[in-house]
């Protein structure tokens, strides 16, 4: 993954990966500087928590699920490389399919189909997009992805009545990426994900990051305007003002 969107990297036949987000609550952009040292920088508030673990089927082949405490969501997934820049190719491909829904997978449930493209250029800059429809992405009983604050005295806030495709409930988007490798173990990566149709609650959801390599790990330190990391969660959007800080943790194995 860059921060919440996949990127290409194949997992091999019987290896597992493991993933661990974790976003804290509190919004970085409210209160004085000294009130968020007292709550060192929202390390003292709560946090949004997901697991994730894969699978590979083959070479080519994986599967997994991911559980945040978001809605209770579960994702069940599965992905397809065909095609690797390694090959001769200009890019490498990736085609997922999942589906997830809240309270354990038994409320709303939005399948979801995505295709990643990735591109490699030189040997410290990796480029990604990422075309995602998800069905189902609003209904009365979802939540927006950043969390249930109400915002409706914010000057400058969306009208609730001119939310673009609320009539709507799917929606698409392009989840755009980079990762640029700064030092041997040490990348910096940021991500946005705009939608392209359908609802499009508040701002497209967004992060960025630093990320240290360590043996068998990858440490990350990341910034965005979203607690979502599954495709539903960012097909509805982040934070038009908030910034919460948050940490992923991942493992192949």
């Amino acid at each position: 993954m860059v921060v919440n969107l996949p990127t290409t990297l194949t997992l091999k036949r019987h290896k597992s990966y493991f993933r661990i987000t974790h976003r804290f609550a509190r919004d970085l952009r409210r209160g004085s500087f000294g009130q968020l040292a007292e709550d060192l920088f929202s390390l003292d508030n709560g946090a949004v928590i997901g697991l994730e673990y894969r699978f590979g089927i083959t070479n080519s082949v994986q599967a997994g699920v991911n559980r945040s405490i978001l809605g209770k969501t579960i994702e069940i997934f599965g992905r397809w490389d065909p095609l690797r820049q390694q090959d001769g190719r200009p890019v490498s491909l990736s085609t997922t399919a999942s589906i997830e829904g809240q309270d354990n997978l038994r409320l709303d449930p939005q399948p979801g189909i995505s295709v990643t493209l990735s591109r490699l250029q030189g040997t410290r800059l990796a480029l990604y997009a990422t075309p995602t429809f998800v069905k189902d992405a609003h209904t009365p009983t979802l939540r927006v992805g950043h969390g249930d604050h109400d915002h409706s005295d914010v000057e400058g806030e969306e009208d609730p009545d001119e939310i673009p495709g609320e009539d709507k409930n799917d929606t698409a988007f392009i989840g755009l990426a980079m990762r640029l490798r700064v030092l041997e173990t040490m990348s910096v990566v940021g991500e946005v994900s705009p939608r392209i149709y359908g609802y499009r609650p508040e701002r497209a959801a967004w992060s960025v990051g630093v990320e240290k390599l360590t043996r068998g790990h990858v440490l990350q330190l990341n910034f965005g305007n979203t607690f979502g990391t599954t495709p539903g969660q960012l097909a509805r959007g982040g934070s038009t003002h908030d910034v919460y800080m948050g940490f992923n943790m991942s493992r192949k194995f």
